[in-house]
């Protein structure tokens, strides 16, 4: 299991533990997920890779995310 961090103490963190492969751009990226933002972006091109609307979910959100082998 991964370790949980307080977005607070960085301005941006990685998403992805490994390098993926970015459906817009087509390069090696880990995402990036921004403090306040609501998207994990590619680190190469800045596209999103995965988009949450904060007015869709009530309290507290959690993502489990199992990516493809």
């Amino acid at each position: 299991m991964a370790d949980v961090i307080d977005l607070k103490e960085y301005f941006s963190v990685r998403f992805f533990k490994r390098d993926i492969l970015c459906g817009y751009c087509s390069r090696l990226t880990r995402g990036r997920v921004y403090d306040s933002g609501e998207a994990i972006v590619c680190t190469e091109c800045g596209g999103p890779m995965l988009e949450l609307e904060s007015d869709q979910f009530n309290d507290n959100l959690t993502i489990i995310f199992d990516p493809e082998a």
